[in-house]
């Protein structure tokens, strides 16, 4: 029986995606978990994958067209079965003569900035290894490139099996196992989830802005960027969450001494092998988040929406931007589940290869600036989302114990809230709970 295929929604904010490369063809067979086509999409280039197993029996959607989320994109059935020749879903080509702004996702450490005097860069898609020597354009998918990128790979060498020799994900991918062990990108740093925010003084720098070296030297030459799509989609979803949601601040004050002892004396253990306080802060947001459960909830189409989940979403910084993996059912898992599924799932997204529903289903978020010298800061709630948490580094001050005022380890956490669902009481009460269970972390184990 054929089963149409529909353009899957990837992110929250997802809805419409580009189809670049076909990896499958009319006629091939596929499996379940098999990649269909790479997509891209307003956060990032990912893969459908099939749910079904059959024959691909007809692509209603080319290559370079853009699809709304929910519209036919491809049939699969069995050998031989006939499909009807239905129209397919409306479409708008991108002209291959003119020049397309790609997202890059790039691991921090290895991003290279441009220097303002080196010429021509029109924008940082078209930056490639044979464009800089003057050489024909290389054909190669974005998904394919930020592989190539993330692992110091010179894609002029590898040859495209594509159509019309163009460079795909598996190529790269045979050109890294084949070639010497390059140095791997590191896995997330201490503070797993940073600000969406990239500074001028961060060694994270968009390529597509070039307004610094790495030197932080400012170009004397103006610019004027085209917006990358994650940019311009970044722009759109904050404009639209201040501008309809009444935000509000709340901030708490939280001693950090113990769980600073906890996590030390967790780290040697296998199961808690690189273990952040972010790992932490996710438990006990968790059980908070479980606790008191307004905070849990959003605003939709006029009514108050209490989510059954509580599915925590890490923002996680990128050079032109940020993505938001989602650790589902936080309240529920182990502390050890989390630290294993949230560095995997920060990994996956600076990687440029999240999967299809690491980016999907959060109902709350944690932005941690904790690697950097902020004591406090303000964060903008994520659409479909009541709240949001902001973290600050630990910074030592005076605190009182007893009659003494000793020196002590403390950090600043500032809750946003929608004013439209959560009131100050109910701010208040999570943050007291929340401060609870960080000030007493041996509860994150119970």
């Amino acid at each position: 029986m054929a089963i149409d295929i529909k353009m899957p929604q990837l992110s929250d904010t997802m809805d419409k995606g580009t189809i670049l490369t076909w990896l499958v063809k009319e006629g091939e067979t596929v499996s379940r978990g098999d990649a269909l086509a790479e997509v891209a999409t307003d956060k990032a280039d990912l893969e459908i994958e099939s749910f079904y197993e059959g024959t691909l029996l007809k692509i209603h959607s080319p290559e370079g067209s853009t699809v709304q989320v929910g519209d036919i994109i491809a049939i699969i059935g069995e050998q031989g079965e006939q499909v009807a020749d239905s129209a397919p879903a409306k479409t708008a080509p991108v002209k291959e003569t003119e020049p397309v702004v790609e997202t890059k996702v790039l691991p921090p450490q290895e991003f290279k900035i441009e220097e303002p005097q080196v010429q021509p860069v029109a924008t940082a898609s078209q930056v490639t290894p044979s464009s800089l020597n003057g050489l024909e354009r290389i054909k190669i998918s974005p998904l394919a490139k930020n592989i190539a990128a993330s692992h110091g790979l010179d894609f002029s060498t590898v040859t495209g099996t594509g159509e019309g020799g163009r460079i795909v994900k598996k190529d790269i991918l045979n050109a890294i196992g084949q070639a010497s062990e390059q140095t791997q990108p590191s896995g997330p740093a201490q503070n797993i989830a940073t600000t969406p925010i990239v500074t001028p003084s961060s060694p994270q720098q968009s390529s597509s802005s070039q307004l610094t070296s790495s030197q932080g030297a400012f170009s004397q030459e103006t610019k004027s960027i085209p917006m990358s799509k994650m940019r311009s989609a970044i722009a759109t979803q904050m404009v639209k969450s201040v501008t309809e949601m009444p935000h509000f601040y709340v901030t708490s004050r939280i001693e950090v001494d113990e769980m600073i002892r906890v996590r030390a004396s967790l780290k040697p253990l296998p199961q808690y092998e690189g273990i952040t306080y972010t790992h932490m802060l996710i438990k006990a947001c968790g059980l908070a988040l479980r606790k008191v459960p307004r905070i849990n909830a959003c605003f939709k189409d006029g009514s108050l929406v209490e989510q059954g989940e509580v599915n925590v979403g890490i923002i996680t910084a990128l050079p032109d931007g940020l993505l938001i993996p989602v650790l589902k059912d936080a309240d529920s898992s182990s502390l050890a589940e989390i630290v294993s599924d949230s560095k995997a799932l920060v990994q996956r997204a600076r990687s440029a290869r999240p999967k299809p529903n690491d980016l999907v289903g959060g109902t709350f978020a944690i932005s941690n600036m904790g690697r950097y010298d902020v004591e406090s800061f303000t964060a903008i709630i994520n659409p479909n989302h009541g709240a949001i948490l902001a973290v600050s580094g630990i910074q030592q001050e005076p605190v009182v114990k007893g009659a003494s005022v000793v020196p002590g380890n403390v950090m600043r956490l500032t809750l946003s809230c929608d004013h439209r669902i959560i009131d100050g009481l109910v701010a208040g009460e999570f943050l007291t709970e929340l401060k609870k269970l960080i000030e007493d972390p041996i509860l994150l184990l119970a």
